[in-house]
């Protein structure tokens, strides 16, 4: 049964690994340390203790929560982890004050934009060159009366 709960600091080592598993210009370990000490939400989702995802949020401009980054280990992919992860993480940064929601995902991430859109995302912009490589990042945005829990 996947269990949600707070982040902590010994959970770094198994996020980070995720973190650079999943995506091709991963965030810096330190980073990923950093955001713990930041105000908003930071997530693991477990499977008897063990590890299996990590959702960051935080809340910018008063009202605006953003999602910084959700990876799901491998091996637990197309699950429902990352649905799991991203509504507990919205439902939280909510009680925060967030009305709306913004993420950016890579262009070809066909998978992880059609999870946003399941859940309310929209497409609201694209950033060409976003990302180290070159690639084109979808800026999505949720209204928080969009957002079924």
């Amino acid at each position: 049964m996947i269990k949600i709960r707070r982040a902590n600091i010994d959970d770094l080592k198994e996020i980070y690994r995720i973190e650079k598993e999943s995506f091709p210009d991963p965030y810096p370990y330190g980073l990923l340390k950093a955001f713990l000490f930041h105000p908003g939400v930071y997530l693991v989702a477990t499977i008897n203790e063990k590890i299996i995802g990590y959702c960051i949020g935080i809340i910018r401009n008063e009202n605006i929560g953003h999602i910084i980054s959700i990876a799901v280990d491998k091996d637990y992919r197309r699950r429902g982890v990352g649905t799991i992860l991203l509504k507990t993480t919205i439902n939280e940064l909510m009680k925060l004050g967030a009305k709306k929601f913004r993420i950016e995902v890579r262009e070809s991430n066909i998978i992880a934009i059609k999870l946003y859109e399941k859940i309310g995302f929209k497409e609201k912009e694209r950033i060409p060159n976003y990302y180290s490589d070159g690639e084109t990042a979808i800026v999505m945005f949720l209204e928080q009366e969009n957002h079924q829990k």
